[in-house]
């Protein structure tokens, strides 16, 4: 009888179950878990809060590993190369964002991870190299295990911390295992595998019982040292990595955050810093229903006093208005040299908030309300694309005779979808496609029963692959085919909002 390596996820659990069963009070441990927790004393708690550590972090291992795999699985169908893309989704972090229902940068580390301690196959089948065995046998370490497995000439760096301290080091987090991939891949292009593998072995080891925005500027240094090209690679290689997003908060506010080379955030700083000294020189009015920011409500030399002594403003809040204020004139000066697409604002309000100025509208891509007030301001210097729900509109439904959807009708559609209508997809309306359920050139009418907004990406997905979509009372259905679900189960799209 052939024997096999035990899970660790299995192992884990069993350590769990054993030390929350030795948790408990012997004679009153409760009938469920708030009795039992309470019945535990300090030192048992943190027993039980260390092990259900150890758990999930054997399940975000495993968790990248499956990924990996995933990630590696061919297509069922032969087309777009692998199974990830064949179902649906853009990128193996998203897959896991959406199947986990966490976010996006939550996947993305899990399928990072994985992506670096599984092995490819190379075109024959054969199994290649692991890109990082070292991170892969550290996230997989038990702590106690003779530290002399993994080693490294480190005398330039000195003792890692744990040798030092004589303490066992603890299994890499995955979120460290993420870090110190994401650094050596931005040397990668200029170094060898050999260099790499060896830097992850000295960042693991000076990684070892380290928190993790340690391991983050351990990881950086390391990095540094692999950089014996000078600055022009590295700049180059930071210019590649910019990167902007913009992320809507739970609060309401919106996150914009860009990640710039050197260069590009010298012309940013510049410009935010000029408007804001122009804002200082000219006089102001504060309106005293908003002048709540006291100067004994700031940090001193967080902002600059205003004219009127009335009111401070902290630094980060005059480059929000700055920064609002360049893309405000850039959206609406027809000589911009950047030549942008014309620029269009949706706002969705009911027919009784027009009338009476009470209640609440929205804005397309935007999915906390605003007031009225709010409204009035918008109004007041932007054109405007009032999209009245209950009030007169359009003439929608154009039939068979046009091929193509018009305007109103993708404000309509982008009304019901609120962007890509593909379950789990964040595109806004601007980055969709109306497409025919019922294919046009089958005879499909261009109406708005007969239509739905795509991203280009999963508008592809549809046509490619042979799925199906089904509208039910406004909300679209996704179909996959057999080769993606035996069982063809529809995955619900659209957005969810809440009843009024």
């Amino acid at each position: 009888m052939t024997s096999t390596a035990p899970n660790p996820l299995a192992a884990a659990a069993a350590g769990f179950d054993a030390v929350w069963h030795g948790a408990l009070d012997a004679i009153r441990a409760g009938s469920n878990v708030a009795e039992q927790l309470e019945s535990m004393n300090g030192e048992a708690l943190f027993r039980v809060l260390d092990e259900l550590g150890a758990v999930q972090h054997a399940v975000e291992v495993l968790a990248a590993r499956v990924t990996g795999a995933i990630a590696l699985r061919p297509s069922p169908t032969g087309r777009d190369g692998s199974l990830v893309r064949a179902s649906g989704y853009a990128n193996p972090g998203v897959m896991v964002s959406e199947r986990w229902r966490v976010a996006r940068a939550r996947g993305s580390v899990l399928a990072e991870v994985g992506a670096a301690i599984t092995q490819p196959r190379g075109l024959l089948g054969e199994l290649e190299a692991c890109p990082f065995p070292a991170i892969a046998s550290a996230l997989e370490a038990t702590p106690g295990a003779d530290a002399s497995s993994v080693s490294a000439d480190t005398d330039s760096a000195g003792p890692a911390p744990a040798e030092a301290a004589g303490t066992a080091p603890a299994p890499l987090s995955v979120d460290g295992a993420a870090v110190i991939v994401r650094e050596l891949r931005n040397a990668g292009r200029i170094c060898a595998t050999a260099e790499l593998q060896a830097a992850s072995v000295i960042a693991i080891e000076h990684a070892a019982n380290a928190p993790l925005q340690d391991v983050v500027r351990i990881a950086k240094l390391v990095r540094t040292r692999l950089d014996q090209d000078g600055r022009e690679p590295r700049d180059e290689l930071l210019r590649r990595a910019e990167r902007a997003t913009l992320t809507e908060l739970p609060s309401g506010m919106t996150l914009l955050r860009a990640e710039l080379a050197p260069e590009s955030a010298a012309f940013v700083r510049a410009g935010l810093d000029a408007l804001i000294g122009a804002g200082l020189r000219r006089p102001s009015f504060v309106d005293a229903d908003t002048a709540t920011d006291t100067a004994d409500d700031q940090p001193e030399g967080s902002g600059a006093v205003m004219p009127d002594g009335l009111s401070v403003i902290p630094t980060d809040r005059r480059r929000a208005i700055a920064l609002t204020e360049i893309f405000r004139h850039t959206a609406g000066c027809s000589g911009a040299a950047t030549e942008l697409a014309p620029v269009s604002v949706v706002i969705r309000v009911d027919h009784d908030t027009l009338e009476t100025g009470t209640g609440t509208a929205t804005i397309d891509g935007i999915e906390e309300p605003i007031g009225p007030g709010a409204l009035r301001r918008l109004a007041a210097d932007a054109k405007l694309i009032p999209m009245v729900l209950g009030g007169p509109s359009h003439v929608l439904d154009l039939g068979t005779g046009t091929r193509l959807f018009s305007r109103a009708q993708k404000l309509a559609l982008a009304q019901r979808d609120g962007g890509c209508a593909w379950t789990g997809c964040t595109h806004p309306p601007s980055f969709t496609e109306a497409h025919h359920l019922t294919w046009w050139s089958a005879g499909g009418p261009t109406d708005l029963d007969n239509g739905i907004l795509l991203c280009p990406f999963h508008h592809h997905r549809i046509h490619d692959d042979h799925w199906t979509i089904d509208v039910r009372d406004g909300i679209p259905w996704f179909i996959p085919p057999g080769t993606i679900d035996r069982h063809r189960t529809p995955i619900r799209g659209g957005r969810i909002r809440l009843a009024a």
